[in-house]
């Protein structure tokens, strides 16, 4: 049996998979912040580690099994969170969230030293302040770092939880901003800048689905000698994986984040101004462009408006009456405040405004991107179930849209090795209509007055 995981920013999942691919109940976990607020994300590494194997022993517990039926286990999580540990991996700092935004002068610092060659050796436009890299140079500066200090990113602490040794995937590792994607290894100048004196302090690097045996003085008790840690990339890329992005399909996940993602072929980039780009399991490139708060804004939006975060509820407000044209406009933007909107109106119009303002922000972020890629859009995360506003992203793209059946857990599983059995749920599709996507192309035009300054985000979830 393999297990796989998935440590998103709000829920931590696990299933089971068996040999031929079937896949057993879902067991989840909310992901416990210690600090969460605008400008800091901060979770306990050792009450993570905790909740994690909790999570194994109730997927086994679903699926009617035992942790000696497991020979391996697959870990899809975020990426750039991450904590410092001493060499035996005992925690010096708290896990710090990619949402983590406090270095945003060690940001700046870093992109005048690395900007010239920022985007083309890491994937990334310029230097962000929720980037690994950023925010070891703020503990550099405001902690120090211990010459044997180790930098472990989330998913690297959780198969070392297992027994394995530090590793990161190559996936991972491009999204961190110390990784050089075309020398395949750690960027010397990026660790100099950041205070690291050695890569060894990052760990070692292998690609995407290499199994990694498992220590027996760090195993935990009860799982079998022969356990493998799989190490299966971002949970954006195993989405991808298990959505058949290789074959052309772009995939939108709206979740915390709003990403957009695609296989953009075997050469490598930088292929847009404002893409992150990075190597994609099997072979070849993506190309990634998000914004930062996508789900989560329109669930403050739904707290602020109607005062309990119930999003069902926001988006049948909204729509109840067709596509309102006196609606203000909304930048996602800048959540966490009355100004998010241009204008009032009733509480109806600014819950319409929130869905159509995130979904004209995924369209100025990736219209290029897409542009490059052909056939229906496959939606993922929490906002992939609220069909209609679904259909008003098809209708911004102007392209079918297809709520996706498969998520990370199954390609972190088919990352492990595991060929996926035919998905009993069935897609919903929807159509854009020409009606529609006429009205929103003027709402589009006057919105983009109304907000003329949005720059997307370089960092990535």
């Amino acid at each position: 049996m393999i297990l796989a995981a998935d440590i998103g920013s709000t829920w931590l999942k696990a299933a089971l998979f068996a040999p031929d691919g079937r896949r057993f109940p879902v067991a989840k976990a909310p992901l416990d912040y210690r600090v969460r607020s605008f400008e800091r994300a901060e979770i306990d590494p050792l009450a993570l580690r905790r909740t994690f194997l909790d999570l194994i022993d109730r997927a086994l517990t679903l699926a009617g099994c035992s942790r000696a039926d497991l020979r391996r286990i697959a870990i899809t999580s975020q990426a750039q969170s991450f904590c410092l540990c001493n060499p035996a991996g005992i925690p010096l700092t708290p896990m710090l969230g990619w949402t983590d935004a406090r270095a945003g002068t060690e940001a700046e610092d870093l992109q005048r030293r690395l900007g010239s060659t920022f985007h083309r050796t890491t994937g990334f436009p310029a230097v962000s302040p929720l980037s690994t890299l950023a925010k070891v140079l703020w503990w550099s500066r405001h902690g120090g770092l211990p010459p044997d200090v180790r930098v472990v990113q989330i998913s690297s602490w959780l198969a070392m939880a297992l027994g394995a040794p530090h590793v990161t995937d190559t996936n991972l590792a491009a999204m961190c901003g110390l990784f050089s994607i075309p020398d395949h290894n750690w960027w010397d100048e990026a660790l100099d800048v950041a205070g690291l004196s050695r890569a060894a302090q990052l760990g070692s690097v292998v690609d995407p689905g290499v199994p990694l045996p498992t220590a027996e003085e760090n195993r935990p008790s009860g799982f079998i000698p022969e356990l493998e840690v799989v190490l299966a990339a971002n949970d954006h890329t195993a989405g991808a994986v298990a959505c058949g992005c290789r074959s052309g399909k772009p995939v939108l996940t709206l979740g915390t984040a709003g990403v957009i993602y695609r296989h953009a072929g075997k050469q490598s980039g930088p292929f847009s101004p404002t893409g992150v780009w990075g190597p994609f399991p099997g072979g070849g490139y993506y190309e990634l462009l998000f914004l930062s708060h996508a789900c989560s804004a329109l669930d403050w939006a739904d707290g602020f408006l109607f005062g309990k975060v119930d999003s069902v509820r926001l988006v049948e407000r909204a729509l109840a009456n067709g596509l309102p044209c006196s609606a203000p406009f909304f930048d996602p933007s800048r959540w966490g405040s009355g100004n998010a909107w241009s204008d009032r109106g009733t509480p109806e119009e600014m819950a319409y405004a929130t869905l159509e303002g995130i979904a004209f922000a995924l369209s100025a972020l990736g219209g290029s991107a897409l542009g490059r890629s052909e056939g229906a859009i496959t939606v993922l995360g929490g906002g992939s179930r609220l069909g209609r506003w679904v259909q008003l992203l098809a209708d911004v793209f102007k392209r079918p849209c297809v709520c996706g059946t498969r998520d990370g857990l199954d390609g972190a599983a088919a990352i492990a090795g595991i060929p996926l059995a035919p998905c009993g749920e069935k897609e919903s599709h929807f159509l854009p209509d020409s009606v529609r996507s006429h009205f929103l192309d003027d709402r589009f035009l006057k919105w983009q007055s109304a907000f003329p300054a949005i720059t997307p985000s370089p960092a990535t979830p």
